[in-house]
C-alpha cells in the first residue's frame, strides 16, 4: 500500500510538470467621455480580455469632435470640404495589466483620418473604483510601423549583430528608476507601439469627465 502511495504522488507529480501552465484571464473595458484643454468632446469605448492561454480579443474606439484636416495636398478634390470629427476603430491584439492600470495594443482598422488605418495604438487606463477624489485616468499614443526588408548593419564589418542586441537604460543611482528599453531595429520583428512597466506612462490632463473604467484579472 506504501509503494503504492508513493509511485501515484510521483505520477501526479510528473502530470504537472508536463501540463502547460494557464495564463492569469484579465480584462479592460470602459467608456469615457472627457474634455482637455482644447476644450473639445473626446470620447473613447474599449474592450479587451486575455484568456487562460493568453489570447487577447477585443476592440477600441475613440471619437474626438475637433475638426482637423486630413488633406496635406492643396490640389486634393477633397481639400475644400468641411473636415470630418476624428473617429478611428482599432482591433486589440496585446494587453497588460499590472495591478489597477493596463495597457491595450491594437491596430487601427477603420477611421475618418485615411492615413491612421493600419496604424499601431497604444491605450492606457487606471481604475480608481468609486473614489471621488481619485478619477480613472486614460492616456493614448500612435505608431508607425517602419519599412521592413531589411536589418541594419555595419558595411566594413562582416560580423557587425548591433541590430540584434538588447539592453534596459536605468539610472543606477535610483533604485526606483523603471528604465528605458532599447528601440528594437529589426522592423520584422515589431508587433506593435513598444510597451513600457506601467508604471513609466502619464496620464492626460482631464479638465473634465465622466464615465467608467474597469480592470480586472482574475
Amino acid at each position: 500500500m506504501k509503494h503504492r502511495t508513493l509511485m501515484s504522488i510521483s505520477a501526479l507529480f510528473l502530470l504537472s510538470l508536463t501540463t502547460p501552465r494557464l495564463a492569469t484571464a484579465q480584462a479592460a473595458s470602459g467608456t469615457y467621455r472627457f474634455f482637455l484643454d482644447d476644450d473639445v468632446l473626446k470620447y473613447v469605448e474599449f474592450d479587451a480580455r486575455t484568456d487562460e492561454r493568453g489570447v487577447t480579443t477585443g476592440q477600441i474606439s475613440f471619437i474626438d469632435r475637433a475638426r482637423i484636416s486630413d488633406v496635406d495636398d492643396p490640389e486634393d478634390p477633397r481639400s475644400g470640404d468641411t473636415p470630418p470629427e476624428f473617429h478611428m476603430t482599432a482591433v486589440v491584439d496585446g494587453m497588460r495589466v499590472e495591478e489597477n492600470r493596463a495597457v491595450m495594443s491594437a491596430t487601427v482598422t477603420d477611421s475618418t483620418h485615411r492615413s491612421y488605418i493600419g496604424r499601431w495604438v497604444q491605450l492606457v487606463v487606471e481604475d480608481n473604483g468609486d473614489n471621488p477624489r481619485v478619477p480613472d485616468k486614460l492616456t493614448w499614443s500612435f505608431c508607425k510601423p517602419r519599412p521592413g526588408g531589411w536589418v541594419p548593419s555595419d558595411s566594413e564589418r562582416r560580423d557587425d549583430d548591433g541590430a540584434y542586441l538588447r539592453w534596459w537604460a536605468t539610472d543606477a543611482e535610483r533604485d526606483d528608476d523603471v528604465g528605458i528599453p532599447s528601440v528594437n531595429l529589426i522592423s520584422s520583428e515589431e508587433r506593435g507601439c513598444t510597451i513600457y512597466s506601467l508604471s513609466f506612462y502619464s496620464f492626460v490632463d482631464v479638465t473634465q469627465g465622466e464615465g467608467s473604467i474597469i480592470v480586472q484579472r482574475r
